[in-house]
């Protein structure tokens, strides 16, 4: 279920950092002070994290979308790790933001006639996660047309938003907590929350919530992929598609 991955992902960030209104309605908290570009930007950066989790499935969208090299990673890490193994923890998240406040820190730059400087890596990241994202939300067919609408994203964002040192690696963060969260409200779960210290409940103890494995679930949505998750994820479009109209209309 990668695209309603990616909706919940961009329907956060624009709920935390939004600030766009309708009325007197605000759309979001606003709780970064960004520019309208910024949030956009950080918008495709959240939808494409909220599918990193997924590595370690080697049929999910984004061990899929970069041809064998990301198939042979996904196989790689399943056999490790198993799905919602590692990649599904907050150490994971942690590992996820670190990385992606190394890449906006790093200062690496080339310098684009008449708009001046733009930050390789921030170009690169986002690059990468909106053609996970628009695979995802299947915007486009194809194999090649995904990356190309990435690298055009990644370019106007190097433009239009090039001070990525805040607002990058919180995108990246909260994309992979909300993919954490999507799957720790279905059935299956997500492991422990202080993994790789793991806590498993005694046999007379254990149950949906909190499994004989240590896996801990609050499954009001029920199996991936229920009508119940399909309707929620019909609200989260909507509010994305409303919420990303009024950022850019100004």
């Amino acid at each position: 279920m990668g695209g309603h991955h990616a909706i919940s992902g961009a329907a956060a960030w624009l709920a935390l950092t939004g600030s766009a209104t309708i009325g007197d309605r605000a759309l979001g908290a606003g709780v970064l002070d960004l520019t309208g570009p910024e949030v956009l930007a950080g918008t495709v950066v959240a939808t494409g994290a909220a599918l990193l989790p997924d590595i370690d499935h080697p049929s999910a969208t984004i061990a899929r979308s970069a041809g064998a090299v990301s198939r042979l990673a996904s196989s790689a890490i399943s056999s490790a790790t198993g799905h919602r193994g590692a990649t599904h923890t907050l150490l994971a998240v942690a590992v996820f933001t670190a990385l992606g406040a190394v890449v906006a820190g790093l200062g690496w730059s080339f310098r684009v006639p008449v708009v001046g400087p733009v930050q390789i890596g921030a170009v690169v990241v986002v690059a990468v996660l909106c053609a996970f994202a628009v695979r995802a939300l299947k915007l486009v067919s194809g194999a090649l047309r995904p990356w190309l609408i990435g690298i055009g994203a990644g370019l106007l964002v190097g433009v239009a938003a090039p001070a990525t040192s805040v607002w990058l690696p919180a995108a990246i963060g909260l994309g992979a907590l909300v993919h954490l969260l999507g799957d720790l409200v279905t059935t299956d779960g997500i492991p422990f929350p202080t993994w790789p210290l793991v806590l498993k409940p005694s046999e007379r103890s254990s149950s949906p919530l909190w499994q004989a494995d240590g896996d801990v679930a609050v499954p009001i949505l029920g199996n991936a992929g229920s009508a119940r998750e399909w309707a929620l994820c019909a609200v989260l479009s909507l509010y994305v598609a409303v919420a990303a109209v009024a950022t850019i209309l100004p």
